[in-house]
């Protein structure tokens, strides 16, 4: 079995990763990171921003991480980026002390940001307890947080290496436009109704991109529609676990739709708080002489207005962007059938979903964006995994090592108590996946 280990004293990107992993761990919070905006002449790259879902509405904070020097300047341009965004807290962490410390924090205090500095790691905790919600932060909950943004950091790097290296494969600068505009281009609209509408409308501009990917894979066009991967291309995704182009077009093709059930959640909570700047719906055209208007909200499909109503009774539908972030990227998209009670409870402990609310909570990608045969494929009785369609293997490695290290005491993968005849051998064929994934910089 391959292994890898992470960086003991990260520095840049996996400064920023460590502390992205610690509040991940340590509260209800969504994550959305390493945010760009390239429509302005410098280019405005944001590390942080966190939702608490534990506030009504949802309270946004900017978070700022300097693993470098830092000066007085950079706490203004931190309440300069606030002022932009029209976010009211931030929070800027340092890993370097400075002389007068209590002077920049009181400072930093008047602009509604937060000073941490952290020069020792064994100190996080301490430093950074009153800034999330969970005290009992796992050490496994953040090291399997740091490992999947790992991955996510390589899958991107590969593609963007895929699109220099192969210029003529239409399918990278797609996946590449398509990426950009999912987690930049659409973050700096603040009304959420055309939020949600851009998203949407950029999920129906790359349809089953990775059916598209995978033929051009094997000399198709990819302009043409397809269904499907091709089988080839299928076995050696899912079953030879191969790093191939459909690892990145998948992930990219579930993050679309999670961004898309991330703000439209949080339009029917902003909207039953009265926020009405960020909710109000916006005409898209109106026909001459008539009293009629077509707004943003009615271009969306029926079926999904339809699913997003039906989600918002639940009981918890709130928590459902934390739960999707938590069960697609450290969970891997699936349930280990021989811990199913333990899946559920560990899911409500890291979610505050209660148990009984949890196939709730599964279901609400099918309601929201319907699929035949519903979006989870059981491979019992060979492998007793119950896993979502069309999932980027490096992913499901990174839940299969979540759940070695939560359910043995030697972290062996062999000491998990199994049944079915690849179960075992498929939660070791997705560990070494990601390890190839971690070891190809």
């Amino acid at each position: 079995m391959a292994s890898i280990i992470l960086p003991d004293l990260p520095k840049g990107k996996e400064f920023e990763e460590y502390i992205s992993a610690f509040f991940q761990s340590g509260g209800n919070y969504y994550i959305e990171r390493n945010i760009i905006e390239r429509e302005i002449e410098e280019v405005l790259e944001l590390d942080i921003i966190t939702t608490d879902y534990t506030s009504f509405p949802p309270e946004i904070k900017l978070l700022e991480v300097k693993s470098r020097d830092w000066h007085f300047p950079d706490l203004f341009k931190v309440r300069g980026w606030m002022d932009y965004l029209s976010i009211d807290k931030g929070v800027f962490i340092a890993s370097k002390e400075r002389e007068n410390l209590n002077f920049f924090r009181e400072k930093a205090k008047r602009l509604n940001i937060d000073l941490v500095v952290i020069p020792d790691l064994n100190k996080s905790k301490e430093a950074l307890s009153e800034l999330v919600s969970n005290k009992s932060i796992e050490v496994v909950d953040i090291s399997t947080w740091r490992f999947s943004y790992w991955v996510e950091r390589n899958l991107l790097k590969r593609l963007n290496h895929k699109k220099k290296s192969h210029p003529d494969n239409k399918c990278f600068k797609a996946l590449e436009d398509y990426y950009f505009k999912v987690n930049n281009g659409i973050f700096f609209t603040e009304n959420i109704v055309q939020k949600v509408h851009e998203l949407y409308s950029t999920f129906q501009q790359f349809p089953r991109i990775s059916a598209k990917c995978g033929n051009e894979l094997i000399g198709n066009n990819f302009d043409e529609e397809y269904d499907i991967l091709p089988k080839q291309i299928y076995d050696d995704t899912y079953y030879k676990c191969s790093y191939n182009d459909i690892q990145i077009s998948t992930f990219i093709e579930h993050r679309a739709r999670l961004a898309i059930l991330k703000n439209a959640i949080d339009y029917k909570l902003y909207k039953k708080a009265g926020v009405e700047n960020k909710t109000q719906d916006v005409p898209f055209w109106k026909i001459a002489g008539l009293d009629f208007e077509i707004s943003l909200l009615d271009l969306l499909p029926p079926s999904f207005k339809k699913g997003l109503d039906e989600i918002s009774k639940h009981e918890y539908f709130h928590k459902y962007p934390v739960f999707w972030q938590w069960f697609m990227w450290l969970f891997g998209g699936f349930i280990l059938k021989d811990y199913e009670e333990k899946e559920y409870e560990v899911l409500s402990q890291k979610t505050e979903i209660p148990i009984d609310e949890i196939p709730n909570a599964l279901e609400s990608c099918q309601i929201l964006f319907p699929q035949d045969d519903g979006w989870f494929m059981d491979l019992s009785p060979n492998s007793n995994i119950k896993m979502m369609k069309m999932f980027p293997v490096p992913f499901m490695g990174v839940g299969a090592n979540y759940r070695r290290l939560l359910y043995t005491q030697s972290g062996k993968f062999e000491d998990l108590e199994l049944t079915g005849m690849h179960t075992l051998n498929d939660l070791i064929k997705w560990n070494n996946l990601v390890v190839e994934v971690l070891k190809n910089e």
